[in-house]
């Protein structure tokens, strides 16, 4: 164990369905979830243990059910990590990981955040859509893919989404152009190439289209001042008063996401502890090739490793 390093927590964002890994809660956990699906079921009328424990229809779309899984069972991980003595210097959220790092930072409540995801899901169809969706190519830079929407006039259809790593790329836009950037990049010799489960373009300028119902939906929320800094994604800025975290809110929508530096100026800034914030292992995939002289854990591994922390400042060996 490494006494007084620095943590930075990594908080993901949507597509992943958490039944597969309920498992690993413990009874102290699912009471907490429990709760926590009361508040839900007051809020949004969603019977979110139903639907994770027993497959229940909820009136709301799966995969926004999902959202709600991954943003509550994130909480209840922050907590089991501040219990075990675990505790962050600065946050870092992934697309809609950022809402859930700002109710971990004390900046939201976590009906707040509730209301903040529904109005998410909801914004864009006040908007003239085409078919929209993400993909991630992997394999490939920022360049390679630069040169393929510009090689076949795809400028209009397609944007760069996120940079994950050097070589792990999201690209988001109307379906249409997403789908020829796919196959483009497949030919070109990608290793893999697949589309994300979003039903539209975040992190783009096709996001944009009825943005202004979430700005001022965004604008009536009291937000508080986070007590755990957070970096921006967009621009590498710390941040952590209300009316920079509102501002944020808004540009996660529709900003390109830039992982890679965001990483990098973390480790740089001398902390070098990442601790992804969820039960599976979704960010330190792709992150832990960017700054190898880090160390990056996950919660199934610090739950191998057998240790109990009791300070604050105290890393599981990995």
């Amino acid at each position: 164990m490494v006494m007084n390093a620095k943590y930075a927590f990594l908080f993901q964002g949507v597509g992943t369905s958490y039944r597969d890994y309920l498992h690993l809660l413990d009874q102290d956990q699912k009471e907490e979830l429990q709760q926590y699906s009361m508040i839900t079921k007051k809020e949004l009328d969603l019977d979110l243990w139903g639907y994770l424990f027993d497959a229940k229809s909820t009136g709301y779309d799966p995969l926004f059910c999902d959202w709600i899984s991954l943003y509550t069972i994130d909480q209840i991980v922050y907590h089991t990590y501040l219990q075990m003595g675990l505790c962050p210097d600065i946050f870092l959220g992934y697309s809609m990981g950022l809402i859930t790092a700002m109710v971990c930072g004390e900046a939201l409540s976590y009906a707040q955040g509730l209301h903040m995801l529904l109005s998410i899901y909801e914004y864009p169809r006040h908007a003239f859509r085409r078919d929209e969706t993400m993909a991630a190519i992997i394999g490939m830079t920022c360049k390679d893919v630069d040169i393929i929407i510009g090689e076949y006039n795809l400028a209009d259809d397609v944007e760069i989404a996120i940079e994950n790593n050097e070589h792990c790329i999201v690209v988001s836009g109307l379906k249409k152009g997403v789908y020829k950037v796919m196959n483009h990049a497949e030919e070109k010799g990608a290793l893999k190439v697949k589309e994300v489960n979003s039903p539209y373009a975040f992190h783009s300028t096709h996001a944009a289209q009825g943005i202004e119902h979430f700005a001022n939906f965004v604008e009536k929320v009291p937000v508080g001042h986070c007590v755990v800094p957070i970096m921006s994604c967009f621009d590498q800025e710390i941040i952590w008063q209300s009316d920079d975290l509102k501002h944020q809110l808004v540009r996660n929508m529709t900003g390109r996401m830039d992982w890679t530096s965001s990483i990098t100026k973390i480790g740089a800034s001398g902390i070098q502890n990442f601790v992804e914030v969820s039960l599976n292992d979704s960010l330190i995939k792709f992150s832990r090739t960017i700054d190898r002289n880090c160390q990056f854990m996950t919660y199934k591994k610090i739950l191998q490793s057998g240790c109990r922390l009791e300070n604050m400042n105290v890393a599981v060996a990995l």
